[in-house]
Formats: structure tokens, C-alpha cells, sequence
């Protein structure tokens, strides 16, 4: 079986770009660049595991996105935890108040 490209109209947006772009920058075996050091004095960003040079406002962008994500995931683990614990109380049959349930 073989696979044929599709051909875009010549109006398609500029932004999509082609799957081997995306391909190329997570390969297996490339360098993800974790861990970092920065040196304040010359104003540098270098790759720990394999001594690139970075980018230092392409690698301040990746930390606000990381750190944006990390946030979100807090909310949605707080809202869940929230509404669990809304759960362990029900409203009793014969008095009408919330009570807490049992074996809990």
C-alpha cells in the first residue's frame, strides 16, 4: 500500500506546516533539553545533557508554557478533589440536614 500526499488548495493557511517538520524536532534519541544552565553573567542558556546553545527567550516561552500547564493541572486536580468531597455527605431521609456517609 502505498501513500500519496494530498494536495492542498492554494488557499490553505500559512500556518500548516508538513508532519516531517514536527517529526524532526521530537525523534527518538534527539535531545529534549531538560536540563538547563544558565549563565547570568553572559546572558546564555546551555543544554546540560548535550551542550547546546539555546535560545534564552525560546527557553523562557517553554518554562511559562510548562508552568501554565502545571497550573491548570492543579485547578483540575483541586476541582475534582472539591467535588469528591462534596460527595461524602448526603441529606438524611428523616431529618432533612446533611450527614456525613457512613464508613468513610
Amino acid at each position: 500500500m502505498t501513500l500519496s500526499p494530498i494536495p492542498l488548495p492554494a488557499t490553505s493557511p500559512a500556518k500548516v506546516i508538513s508532519l516531517s517538520e514536527v517529526r524532526g524536532q521530537y525523534a527518538p534519541g534527539r535531545c529534549q533539553h531538560q536540563k538547563i544552565l544558565v549563565d547570568e553573567a553572559l546572558s546564555e542558556v546551555e543544554c546540560a545533557d548535550c551542550g547546546a546553545k539555546l535560545n534564552p527567550v525560546a527557553t523562557l516561552a517553554r518554562f511559562a508554557r510548562e508552568e501554565s500547564r502545571l497550573s491548570r493541572e492543579a485547578e483540575r486536580a483541586q476541582a475534582a478533589i472539591d467535588a469528591l468531597n462534596k460527595r461524602v455527605r448526603c441529606k438524611c431521609l428523616h431529618c432533612g440536614k446533611m450527614t456525613p456517609i457512613l464508613g468513610r
